[in-house]
């Protein structure tokens, strides 16, 4: 299989199952870091602990290929702590609070917000200087700028040269609809109605299924793209309770909006019909991915890029079994648009803890691996073993595809293997076509959201502006207070009849809690960067 390096606008890619905020573009992004094939190696055996979640589609070998060959190449042995990404948030809150992360760690924006000035993480700014290839990512890219704190940088972002543009969008076994001959849902209300269709027809079936990720609970993860839908929203990519407001170019507290309201009781609809999954709010991806590769379940507004999977999945029993992107459906209100990912992953990245014995040595071998001899290794693997690259285009071994080709998903075993890519060791990943068996679906996914996009039904999610120490510590202090007590409401809001009629209370008390002053915040904070 050839990919192109240059000048190509539409190719393959099989990316099914990225979690956490898979990004995407139009088209793909020229490479222009450069890295020198000759770089300084460290004389005496480096060896750095590192940690990063491990997605339930790819497993984290400690001895994959890429590991092999930057301790071969570079002197540097990672020693690899892979923590299941349902729990890694738990344990990377305690390593903080412990001040015993590892030497190099995944974190998120919030967490270098929260714990920056606690001296936990290394402060790499006095190092950009050894860092060429990260200084011209960050002009070709200055929006990375906005992950400092205070003016400084504690963290390297995981970004994509190329990717598909996915989100959490609207996913449907179409082969049922179909076969029980309901018309494509084109509202939410039409939505609901199929719904009940599938379920008359598979009583045991629970037909839309829902699921804790990237960091969100089940229910922030299954509010969001529906509120959004609806005209409002819930939290940002952070977490945070405010979203930002596309057509006012602010961000707000979704619960204030009736639109809001009209989205919890949707759901509540949903959950008192057996609709929707009881098990929404404890799910984890395995048990997500398990009911809708199973036929337990049929629905879901999540990240499109798993039908691909839960397809193949499928198919291996019945062979017509398929789920289909929905068109963007319109709310009660006639409001219709959908949240997609970011271009990259900037949310994510990777912190040095301050106790490193070598941090510029840490820090050189980071960089490395931003550059072109790096970017190749994690995207692709070994030149001329994995893969060939020959007059602008990339090519992908016959030899390396035919050790994956009867695995249930030949690319994330491949992946998962090398140690390549977003869920692998990637800091600067491409993620053009490396299995094409599955590869159209997700095409045809990426040019319908980007068409979306340029007509203004599909947004992308946007980074938190930079705060201030003032108002990072108010922050923290505010968000304690009203996501407990977010936490405690929303579940018993979906759930329990007649908790809705307790909503003007419910409102009263967010307010009590902090949430006009965090939506003061953040518009402020966005005031200060849009000057």
């Amino acid at each position: 299989m050839v990919i192109k390096k240059k000048g190509m606008l539409t190719v393959y890619c099989s990316l099914a199952l990225l979690g956490s905020l898979l990004a995407g573009c139009s088209s793909p992004v020229k490479p222009n870091v450069t890295a020198s094939k000759v770089s300084s190696v460290p004389a005496k055996l480096i060896t750095l602990s590192w940690m990063r979640y491990e997605h339930s589609s790819q497993a984290l070998d400690v001895n994959s290929t890429i590991v092999q060959e930057i301790k071969k190449r570079k002197n540097v042995k990672l020693e690899l702590q892979s923590v299941p990404q349902s729990n890694y948030e738990d344990k990377k809150k305690t390593l903080i609070a412990t001040n015993s992360i590892p030497d190099v760690i995944m974190v998120n924006q919030n967490d270098l917000s929260n714990y920056a000035d606690l001296n936990i993480f290394l402060d790499l700014t006095p190092y950009l200087d050894k860092m060429p290839n990260f200084q011209k990512l960050i002009g070709q890219k200055p929006e990375i700028n906005k992950t400092k704190v205070d003016g400084k940088l504690y963290g390297f972002p995981l970004v994509t040269k190329w990717s598909l543009q996915s989100g959490q969008l609207p996913m449907i076994r179409v082969d049922l609809l179909s076969k029980l001959n309901l018309k494509t849902p084109t509202t939410y209300e039409e939505l609901y109605q199929v719904l009940k269709k599938l379920k008359d027809a598979y009583p045991a079936s629970y037909p839309f299924t829902s699921r804790a990720a990237n960091g969100k609970t089940g229910t922030e993860n299954l509010i969001n793209p529906i509120a959004f839908g609806f005209g409002s929203g819930y939290t940002n990519i952070t977490g945070t309770k405010v979203y930002y407001e596309q057509a006012t170019k602010q961000y707000k507290f979704g619960p204030y909006s009736p639109e809001f309201k009209d989205a919890i009781t949707y759901l509540h609809k949903l959950y008192k019909e057996k609709l929707l999954d009881p098990d929404y709010s404890v799910a984890t991806s395995q048990t997500w991915v398990e009911k809708l590769s199973t036929g337990k379940s049929f629905f879901y507004q999540d990240n499109n890029g798993f039908g691909v999977n839960f397809n193949k999945a499928l198919q291996a029993k019945e062979p017509d079994a398929k789920f289909e992107l929905l068109p963007v459906m319109a709310s009660s209100n006639g409001v219709k648009r959908n949240n997609v990912y970011q271009l990259d992953h900037l949310g994510e990245m990777y912190a040095i803890s301050s106790k490193v014995k070598n941090p510029e040595e840490v820090i050189k071998i980071i960089d490395w691996m931003y550059g072109d001899e790096g970017t190749n290794l994690t995207s692709f693997g070994v030149e001329n073993v994995d893969y060939t690259l020959a007059g602008g285009e990339y090519k992908i071994s016959e030899a390396t595809q035919a050790k994956f080709k009867d695995k249930q998903d030949p690319f994330r075993a491949m992946q998962s293997a090398l140690g390549t890519g977003y869920l692998g060791l990637a800091l600067y990943s491409d993620d053009h076509p490396l299995i094409p068996s599955s590869a159209s679906e997700l095409v045809k996914w990426s040019d319908k959201a980007i068409k979306d996009l340029a007509d203004g039904i599909n947004f992308r999610e946007v980074n938190d502006p930079p705060f201030n120490k003032e108002e990072r510590e108010k922050l923290k202090q505010l968000r304690t207070q009203l996501d407990a007590y977010l936490t405690l409401n929303m579940d018993r809001f979906i759930i329990n009849d007649g908790a809705l009629n307790d909503w003007d209370s419910f409102i009263k008390q967010c307010k009590e809690k902090g949430a006009t002053e965090i939506e003061t915040i953040y518009n402020t904070a966005l005031a200060r960067v849009n000057k």
